[in-house]
């Protein structure tokens, strides 16, 4: 009949229409290390998947550590697990791919990322936070053990590996080398394991550089960090140190007499970013504006120890790089579906709280300073928040 006629017809379209029509290409979007702000990446993603998107992430570790906490783990206050984000779960709510494996290499203008093992993964766009390494220029040829702060994945290995040693030969006389926030915390936290396993002979001393310690921070909180390292019986130093015939010595030709140097020393870039093709400063950091985006390479991002802030708005903190991570995910959608980035604006001030090692922390806040108890039980709550904010997967 007709009526079958014209209906079979429409049929015959119909399927005609569903077989030539095309999904569009995926775009692969790689989240290069699994750093604090990818982390929050993953989360958002995880709740609204940007569409049309392959999401692969390649960390070298299973594990990220939260460094806040980490001068908390060596004081005992925690325990490792507690540090920690399994990174799988994270990757596997996001839909994504995760690659376990550290990256050695980077073409830009390829859009390539070569791995340890030989692999080579292409990209669309591509997110950096793969944090920063010690540097480690004034330490080069010291014959005792070095321990680094960074890689953290490392530097606990390392740990455990020292407070082993001090179990059956004693601490002796363990310098911390850097006088930042990350110095200041771990030399009072490392006196707990000392002064525990060698008595009377184990001692800590921190070598804070001409500055002193905390540099950059207001003057009360200084003298708050100065008095609570004398109480927590810390020798500061204030001077610079550099490695002599295998030996620590001071500016002043003074040499000490020192067992393992816990390096806590300023950040040093992954050697690889500077052969990459992308805009660097002149420390290796690639170079990002306001929004994290290269400055050279539209398709790229980087974000928290990896980046340098073209506008010079950021100082290196795991406080920005946490703030920063919404707007990193923001962004990342907005880039993969042709929208308009938006920039990450620090607040004015931030708030920084030390623990000293004894559970108690002195913190600023802008102008204002404290200290006590409370303020390591404030701290205590911000970062196990922190990280049971991942523990779902």
């Amino acid at each position: 009949s007709l009526l079958y006629h014209y209906c079979r017809n429409d049929l015959l379209d119909h399927r005609y229409w569903i077989n030539t029509v095309r999904e569009p290409p995926l775009k692969r979007l790689v989240l290069l290390g699994a750093g604090h702000a990818h982390l929050i990446v993953l989360r958002e993603f995880a709740q609204s998947p940007p569409p049309d998107t392959e999401l692969v992430v390649i960390s070298p570790s299973r594990w990220q550590y939260y460094s806040g906490m980490l001068p908390g783990w060596i004081a005992g206050h925690y325990k490792l697990d507690q540090c920690r984000i399994e990174v799988a779960p994270q990757v596997s709510a996001a839909g994504g791919e995760l690659i376990l494996d550290r990256a050695v290499a980077l073409d830009a203008e390829a859009r390539q990322i070569h791995l340890d093992n030989g692999r080579q993964v292409d990209y669309d766009w591509l997110s950096i936070d793969i944090g920063s390494g010690s540097n480690l220029a004034d330490l080069k040829g010291y014959d005792d053990p070095l321990i680094s702060v960074k890689p953290i994945d490392r530097f606990q290995a390392q740990w455990r590996e020292f407070e082993e040693q001090c179990q059956t030969t004693g601490a002796g006389h363990l310098v911390v080398v850097g006088g930042g926030a990350a110095g200041v915390e771990l030399a009072m936290a490392a006196a707990n394991v000392v002064r525990h396993n060698h008595e009377g002979g184990g001692r800590v001393s921190l070598i804070a550089g001409d500055s002193g310690p905390l540099p950059g921070f207001n003057a009360l909180m200084r003298r708050l960090a100065g008095r609570k390292l004398v109480r927590r019986r810390v020798t500061v130093i204030e001077q610079r140190a550099q490695v002599r015939d295998g030996k620590l010595s001071l500016a002043d030709g003074t040499r000490l007499k020192a067992g393992p140097v816990l390096a806590a020393t300023g950040a040093a870039a992954e050697p690889f970013l500077t052969d990459s093709g992308l805009a660097v400063d002149d420390e290796g950091f690639v170079r990002v504006d306001a929004c994290h985006q290269s400055l050279s390479h539209n398709n790229v991002f980087a974000v928290g120890d990896t980046c340098s802030r073209a506008d010079g708005a950021l100082n290196r903190s795991g406080v920005h790089a946490v703030k920063a991570g919404p707007v990193l995910a923001g962004n990342l959608r907005s880039a993969l579906g042709g929208g308009t980035l938006k920039p990450f604006l620090p607040r004015r001030y931030s708030l920084y709280l030390l623990a000293c090692g004894d559970q108690t922390a002195i913190g600023s806040y802008g102008p204002l300073t404290f200290s006590g108890r409370w303020v390591w039980r404030l701290k205590d709550r911000i970062d196990r928040k922190f990280i049971e904010g991942f523990s779902a997967g």
